[in-house]
């Protein structure tokens, strides 16, 4: 006995094969789209004077632009620093004496730090 309808082929349309892996069509909607023709509010009419001058608009309910954010229990809110940078490490301070100084080694905490001179940066130092 004959089938009265035809099987769906199991193949895949050449469409989706040329396509590939990295090209994927492009969602609908969602960012960067534009309106709809529903979601687009009409014009409102104008009203002109007598003396060909445009009334002002009727006045137009006040609408809410934000609330106050209310903080939620136990989060604390973030302090800044005041007076600047914070201090240097006592490292940094011998190295950036030794480095002013143009001196070719420098000790810290009983360890020795050679240095070799470069262009930009002046002198870079390690551990010896």
């Amino acid at each position: 006995m004959a089938r009265r309808t035809a099987r769906k082929s199991r193949r895949k349309s050449r469409k989706t094969k040329r396509r590939g892996r990295r090209s994927r069509r492009r969602q609908r909607g969602g960012h960067g789209v534009a309106a709809t023709a529903s979601e687009v509010k009409p014009a409102e009419p104008v009203e002109v004077q007598e003396g060909g001058e445009e009334a002002p608009p009727a006045e137009e309910t006040p609408q809410q632009e934000g609330g106050k954010r209310k903080r939620r229990k136990g989060r604390k809110t973030s302090k800044k620093q005041k007076g600047g940078k914070r201090k240097l490490n006592a490292y940094f301070k011998a190295m950036l004496s030794a480095k002013k100084s143009g001196a070719a080694s420098f000790k810290y905490k009983g360890k020795t730090y050679k240095g070799r001179k470069h262009a930009r940066l002046g002198m870079i130092y390690k551990k010896a």
